[in-house]
């Protein structure tokens, strides 16, 4: 179509792992998971439109267009199925889609902390807390015109990556127009969401399901104490039911995680992805 998406596959076997970052992470966000996973069997990880080493996408940055960019990065890179889905947070939802839509070639999904498509109603602080990221992001686009991230990529804080990631992370969004691709992914964030209830993602059947959820608190800005245990007691609600989306599921929790699991409790991720290639 046009544009080209980064692709980072490593390793040999099957099923083939694909892993897809949250809501305007990419690539790097995996660099605890990916090399590990890659001893024993093929895992790819890519990069949305727009974000990382990926070109912009003309089209709408709804979970639609991303699935069908992705099903068109995996025919054109020659990266056949079967497919493990591994996504966090947005990548779940994106992944749950992928799933209903080429349902022959996944073998099974682990769901990491994943969003919802119900959360926008259940939590509207959510929505909130989207918009104010927003506003942070336009701020930061503005800065990125005149180089000031360029001259101090320290500046962009550092999350749990392993220092070359770390490097590479700071540099993308330095260097890029990382903060215009994340504002529109931000923007269609709830589009996303309120579209994926429409073409109702509901049961996959009995298709391999691991949901690792966190054990630790995410607190949301400018909520109280008791407005955070709300929002925390209606995630977890919302990850069982992601639980109960399949017959043949179990939950993890990630105790010592807030919704990072993959840079936070990294070998949790990489076993259940294991136990999931072991008992293909």
């Amino acid at each position: 179509g046009g544009y080209n998406l980064h692709l980072d596959c490593r390793g040999q076997g099957y099923p083939t792992v694909l892993l897809e970052a949250g809501l305007n992470d990419f690539s790097v966000q995996w660099a605890l998971v990916q090399p590990a996973v890659a001893q024993f069997t093929q895992v790819c990880t890519y990069d949305r439109a727009g974000l990382g080493w990926s070109e912009p996408s003309p089209h709408p940055r709804t979970s639609a267009t991303m699935v069908d960019e992705l099903h068109t990065l995996l025919t054109k890179a020659g990266v056949t199925g079967p497919y493990l889905l591994v996504g966090h947070s947005f990548g779940g939802i994106n992944l749950r889609r992928f799933a209903h839509q080429y349902p022959a070639t996944v073998q099974g999904m682990v769901l990491v902390d994943s969003a919802h498509e119900a959360q926008a109603v259940r939590i509207p602080a959510l929505r909130t807390a989207a918009e104010q990221l927003i506003e942070q992001f336009r701020l930061l686009a503005r800065l990125n015109r005149f180089g000031l991230l360029a001259l101090a990529p320290t500046q962009i804080p550092n999350r749990g990556l392993p220092p070359d990631a770390l490097a590479q992370y700071r540099a993308r969004l330095a260097t890029s127009d990382y903060f215009a691709a994340a504002i529109a992914e931000s923007q269609a964030f709830y589009t996303s969401v309120d579209d994926a209830s429409v073409v109702k993602l509901g049961s996959l059947g009995n298709l391999p399901l691991i949901v690792l959820s966190r054990g630790q608190g995410a607190p949301l800005p400018g909520l109280t104490t008791a407005e955070n245990e709300a929002y925390e007691q209606s995630w977890r609600s919302l990850q069982a039911e992601l639980t109960a989306l399949s017959s043949n599921s179990q939950q993890w929790l990630a105790e010592h995680s807030g919704h990072d699991i993959p840079l936070q409790q990294p070998q949790l991720v990489i076993a259940a992805i294991r136990q999931m290639v072991q008992n293909k």
